[in-house]
């Protein structure tokens, strides 16, 4: 009696184990969704241009020279990233390549390549 209860007892685990895993497994990650979702979501702020002039007023440069933001190759066309932490997108199609943009965020300057 005891042998068959114990029987009974190890397969129906086993069933429940074996047949369990795969459905678990399909199951989505909701991690992964969130992140593309949050890069979709968050959209890149329009850039404000400042004359040089303006810019050494209110914003003097250090170092000798503002930095250049950066271009993602897969963000569209236009779009720039702040080389100021915490790097926010802006974006710079109305404005020339060269010029300085304020980084709102931080309140500093850099040049758009």
């Amino acid at each position: 009696m005891k042998k068959t209860s114990v029987k009974i007892l190890s397969a129906s685990t086993i069933v429940l184990f074996v047949l369990g895993t795969p459905l678990y497994a399909q199951g989505t990650d909701s991690r992964i969704g969130s992140i593309a979702r949050e890069r979709q979501e968050k959209q890149a702020a329009e850039a404000k241009a400042i004359t040089k002039t303006e810019a050494e007023k209110k914003y003097p440069v250090k170092g000798g020279a503002y930095p250049t933001g950066q271009r993602d190759p897969h963000d569209p066309s236009g779009v720039v990233v702040s080389p100021y932490p915490p790097h926010e997108k802006y974006e710079c199609s109305k404005v020339a390549h060269g010029a300085l943009v304020v980084d709102t965020k931080v309140n500093k300057v850099f040049v758009r390549p």
